[in-house]
């Protein structure tokens, strides 16, 4: 062979390797990782992608992402895979990170994918507010959004079953009723728009702290006859509470104030408070955490309050209904003060909030100075307790201090105004009631003011004529009257 022929030879091998070169230096597109979610049991991150669109592609490399740059964990020699299982994972710890790229036979690798983070959930026991926080970061996938975060919880080993969901924007969740003592977990589970979804690593955390009550009731809250409110309240018993506090607020259920504490373990409590504020008062009693903190409130116990106003011979009564009792109110029953004891002078129903008494019904039964009153209000059925009742405050009035005296009177036997008598608005401690003739001869005294004068002198019948009464009446308060003046009697 010449000279000349292998360097042709020469040049044609040298073109055609240049050729090769070139080809073997084409980088293949780069694919798109579409999920990367995690198993909530095993920790381990499951990525799925779609290619990038290249004819030669011979395999995968999967990366961590971090600080922007991509390191190798993995290379797939296979050009149909479009999944990877990494066993390697900790994002049962933090979220991790993940890019991968294509490579081709000549082992030219792609530009790194668009990256996308496993969803990572923490949380703890807040023991303040007996809730359990659960936190985690956004997954942000490229081209299909969240369109919800799914709470999954198990107990005590139970199979996991949906316990909530948050908005895409969301990534805090409340766990505020769950049983202590027992071992919770939790995963997250991102819900994509194009049906897909991711999810988290699994969180787990054990509840051993008291347990809180599930509900607790105000018996009552009523008077005592010094002015004092008596209150109690149930407490689930269950509770392994142990702290607890009543609160009251005047005439209204805002701006309440401590007025009691108590850091023993109790499923009755009971409080009398001694210095009320006048008008209606609201009291509950609220369950505490280690942190002082309330976590289960009763319902409210309110005081009856009793207005008493008189109006000439009426007394006009009115009080508030007792507020949010469970069992509803039943009846009312309206005492009144007679000689020293209260007895009922009538029943109500639950819904009246007024009553009138006639002063002139009653003022020879009583000796008492002022006119007093009490409201008893009684719960219907309650699951709680036993049916309580409450009583309102002793509302008092003075008597009024009146003495009704006719001008005439016709004593005839004919049955009808035959009896002089002076008609007191009050129950008098001394009484002196005296008729005389207008030459002043005394014609009839008594000291009953139950006793009236029939018209007559020594057993005879007196002419129609004018006469003069006198009396002198002492109330029971010892406020002493003296009245005079005339009448007439008069023959048809």
């Amino acid at each position: 062979m010449t000279n000349y022929l292998k360097t042709v030879i020469l040049i044609f091998l040298l073109q055609g390797m240049t050729a090769l070169y070139a080809q073997d230096t084409e980088i293949p597109l780069s694919p798109v990782l579409d999920l990367v979610t995690v198993d909530p049991v095993t920790g381990h991150s499951s990525l799925e992608w779609t290619p990038g669109g290249s004819p030669d592609v011979a395999g995968y490399v999967i990366y961590l992402y971090r600080n922007a740059e991509g390191y190798a964990i993995d290379t797939i020699y296979q050009s149909d895979q479009r999944t990877y299982t990494y066993t390697g994972s900790n994002a049962a710890y933090y979220s991790e990170s993940y890019v991968i790229a294509a490579i081709d036979s000549s082992d030219n690798v792609s530009p790194l994918s668009n990256f996308l983070n496993t969803v990572f959930l923490r949380g703890h026991l807040d023991t303040c507010r007996h809730r359990i926080m659960l936190t985690w970061n956004k997954y942000q996938p490229k081209d299909s959004p969240v369109s919800e975060y799914r709470i999954y919880s198990s107990s005590n080993g139970a199979e996991y079953s949906p316990a909530g969901s948050v908005s895409s924007t969301d990534t805090i969740y409340s766990i505020d009723e769950f049983a202590s003592y027992s071992h919770y977990c939790f995963y997250i589970e991102a819900l994509l728009s194009d049906g897909t979804s991711s999810t988290s690593n699994s969180f787990c955390i054990s509840t051993n702290l008291p347990v809180p009550p599930s509900w607790i009731n105000a018996d009552y809250a009523s008077y005592t006859a010094e002015g004092f409110v008596e209150l109690s309240f149930t407490v689930d018993p269950a509770s392994e509470y142990k702290r607890y506090r009543i609160e009251r607020s005047k005439d209204s259920l805002n701006k309440l104030l401590t007025i009691y504490e108590t850091h023993e373990q109790a499923h009755n409590i009971t409080y009398t408070d001694r210095e009320p504020p006048a008008g209606i008062n609201y009291y509950r009693l609220a369950a505490l955490n280690n942190c002082d903190e309330p976590v289960v409130y009763s319902n409210y116990a309110s005081t009856i309050n009793l207005n008493v106003n008189v109006d000439d011979n009426t007394v006009y009564l009115s009080w508030n209904r007792y507020y949010n009792w469970e069992g509803g109110i039943v009846s009312h029953s309206l005492l009144r003060d007679n000689s020293g004891k209260f007895e009922e002078i009538a029943v109500l129903s639950g819904a009246d909030t007024s009553y009138t008494d006639n002063i002139r019904d009653f003022i020879y039964e009583t000796s008492q100075k002022n006119i007093c009153y009490r409201i008893i209000a009684s719960e219907g059925s309650n699951q709680y307790s036993a049916n309580a009742s409450s009583k309102s405050e002793i509302r008092c009035t003075e008597q009024p201090v009146k003495i009704f005296v006719a001008n005439a009177f016709t004593p005839d036997n004919n049955m009808l105004n035959d009896i002089f008598l002076p008609v007191l608005s009050f129950t008098p401690s001394v009484y002196r009631l005296i008729i005389k003739n207008r030459a002043g001869i005394s014609l009839f005294e008594t000291n009953d003011h139950l006793e009236g004068w029939d018209g007559s002198y020594r057993g005879k019948a007196l002419p129609q004529d004018v006469y003069i009464w006198f009396i002198r009446a002492e109330t029971p308060g010892g406020k002493t009257i003296s009245r005079s003046g005339t009448l007439t009697i008069i023959f048809n």
